[in-house]
């Protein structure tokens, strides 16, 4: 018999344990490393258990299945990511600048391909299996429409004449460093070229703005 603070809520009606949340936790950060690392398609529930050090059944017990599992890592990705590019744009304080905003969105780019990698690997692997399951699908064109939104306001602010089309080219600019340097580590000269890379469509686009009136 289960212990009572192992109960669903629906049973129990009681709050989730704190035993019961760091398992859960303990197993969605585990997924996700083996994620980014291995792929979805190396992803079982026994690695999962293994990686996070707790029972198999445990897995079984918070997770019908493996794609129940994978909707919850991609979500706690999602959520994870979401505050990051908040983050990033609320650095830039309440007078932002193309200039500031590109050193920003860099700063972002080379956090994510370094100390943040298997986290980006997940991410890709996960767009690439959206394009296979619906309702991953639908989570991730809702969290696209969210960073559209986050990074139109700022060029919105910034004076752009076409925010919603710059914010797109943003993301994809953002999208395509990403892959190119996903197969190799950061160097000090990969770091200066994304930099650069980044500070240059910013100009580009200012100039834009300016040439429109």
């Amino acid at each position: 018999m289960a212990p009572v603070d192992d109960l669903p809520d629906v049973i129990s009606k009681m709050p989730p344990s704190r035993r019961g949340v760091a398992r859960k936790n303990a197993i969605i950060e585990a997924a996700l490393e083996l994620t980014g690392r291995d792929g979805i398609a190396g992803l079982s529930m026994r690695a999962v258990a293994a990686k996070a050090d707790i029972p198999l059944g445990a897995v079984g017990y918070y997770f019908d299945d493996k794609t129940d599992l994978i909707h919850a890592v991609y979500e706690r990705h999602i959520e994870r990511e979401t505050a990051r590019v908040a983050r990033a744009i609320a650095r830039m304080g309440d007078t932002p600048s193309p200039a500031a905003l590109a050193d920003h969105l860099a700063d972002f780019v080379i956090e994510g391909l370094s100390t943040m990698k298997l986290h980006v690997l997940a991410e890709y692997e996960f767009t690439v299996e959206a394009a296979r399951r619906p309702s991953l699908a639908q989570s991730s064109s809702a969290w696209q429409t969210v960073l559209n939104g986050q990074l139109r306001s700022v060029m919105e602010s910034l004076g752009s004449r076409s925010p919603k089309t710059d914010a797109r080219l943003i993301l994809a600019v953002l999208a395509g460093l990403e892959v190119d340097q996903l197969p190799t580590d950061l160097d000090p000269a990969t770091r200066r070229s994304i930099r650069d890379v980044l500070r240059r469509l910013l100009r580009c686009l200012e100039l834009s703005w300016h040439s429109d009136r």
